[in-house]
């Protein structure tokens, strides 16, 4: 453990030790199937893809298909990781080892072009259900080992390089979908606002964009898996926010709570502007945890236009969350979430779960104060750190001195 793993946290070999030793000790963890290896699959897609982030803007494109069948396994029909909420951490951060994941390096910018596995990627990116897929590797890929982990998205199987990629079987594709993937005048915010607004969920949207479906003609591109979340999680909030900021204000100060995989979350609303921090300690034990530093990051007043270095995706997971529930009691305010990582959770599994579980959290009955500093109280012996969440910015921003008080 070193110090600099609570900001890589796997993703920036800060160490310059490859592979991470973290992921590598969770990795000796989960459970190995017998080894074997494939020059050829075919089986169903969940649906599921991925693009690889390095290279850019070469990277890795295609599909994830499973190789195992007939066992009492499954994943998900949707292909929606959210569909695993519930289960263990084991079931869910081994679950997606049966997925072999083919690719093949190609430009951000050629989504236009003639490709058989580009083809096959976005039919499977844009079918709302599992579908059939062929794919001839390059060589042999050895199966059987534990999945890689990104803390962003879900941890990912085998993979390995493409000669062809088909899809051979129907896939379910929505009207819409298919109106906006074929719209090439449609700014691509545009057209994940009209995907929202007719029941596409995020992780159906995060895979269309991904696959370079959405936006103009002549400005579509690939996007690598991790950065489509985080891009569809802070497009729809921020689109979400746009509805909510002229709501009627909260008229009291509320605390509500979930706990999932030794994720233990506490999220305060409170009236006034929109205001949003989330603070966020990975406790001894767990994946990056070997000091009690809390993390953090804001915003005041508006969605913030900087990224979210410290939190990552994680904050705009969360804030879409807090953002729809704002929205579905027709209210607006400010709001602070504090996330506790405890032991339990040795293996990450990718944002949705913060979604998830605050969500979650959110539709739980809330405990009602008249004030912040009440609101405060209640939270702070609860949390990890009872003194950073007394001093932390959301919870003194009111003590500021205003123009009004000259």
């Amino acid at each position: 453990m070193f110090a600099e793993c609570i900001d890589c946290r796997g993703t920036k070999g800060m160490c310059g030790i490859s592979p991470c030793p973290l992921l590598s000790e969770v990795k000796r963890r989960l459970p190995q199937r017998e080894a074997t290896t494939l020059a050829d699959i075919a089986g169903p897609s969940p649906p599921s893809l991925f693009v690889g982030r390095y290279g850019y803007p070469n990277v890795r494109v295609g599909p994830s298909v499973s190789w195992i069948h007939g066992k009492g396994e499954h994943l998900p029909s949707s292909g929606d990781p959210a569909d695993l909420f519930g289960q263990t951490l084991e079931e869910v951060a081994a679950r997606h080892a049966n997925l072999v994941t083919g690719g093949r390096r190609m430009a951000t910018n050629t989504t236009g072009e003639s490709s058989r596995v580009l083809e096959a990627t976005q039919i499977i990116a844009m079918s709302s259900g599992s579908v059939d897929v062929e794919l001839d590797f390059d060589r042999p890929v050895p199966i059987g080992g534990p999945p890689s982990f990104d803390t962003m998205s879900t941890p990912l199987g085998p993979s390995g390089g493409l000669v062809s990629a088909d899809v051979v079987s129907h896939a379910s594709i929505s009207r819409k979908v298919d109106s906006v993937a074929n719209e090439t005048d449609l700014l691509a915010n545009e057209a994940m606002g009209e995907l929202t607004s007719s029941g596409i969920g995020e992780s159906h949207i995060s895979r269309i964009l991904s696959s370079g479906l959405l936006g103009k003609e002549g400005k579509r591109k690939l996007v690598p898996t991790r950065w489509g979340i985080t891009a569809t999680d802070d497009t729809l909030s921020k689109q979400c926010w746009a509805r909510v900021r002229d709501l009627p204000s909260l008229d009291k100060y509320m605390v509500f709570e979930a706990t999932y995989l030794d994720n233990r979350f506490h999220v305060i609303l409170t009236p006034g502007l929109w205001a949003f921090q989330m603070l966020e300690a990975w406790c001894q034990g767990s994946v990056w945890g070997s000091s009690e530093n809390v993390l953090d990051d804001w915003e005041e007043v508006e969605p913030r236009s900087e990224y979210a270095n410290s939190i990552t995706g994680a904050y705009y997971a969360a804030r879409l969350a807090v953002l729809e529930h704002m929205e579905a009691i027709g209210r607006s305010g400010s709001c602070m979430v504090w996330r506790d990582i405890g032991p339990g959770y040795w293996a990450p599994v990718g944002v949705w779960l913060i979604r998830e579980t605050v969500r979650n959290a959110m539709k739980s009955k809330a405990t009602v104060f008249d004030t912040l500093a009440e609101a405060v109280s209640y939270l702070a012996p609860r949390v990890s750190s009872p003194e950073e969440a007394k001093r932390s910015w959301f919870a003194n921003r009111g003590r500021q001195t205003t123009l009004a008080s000259f």
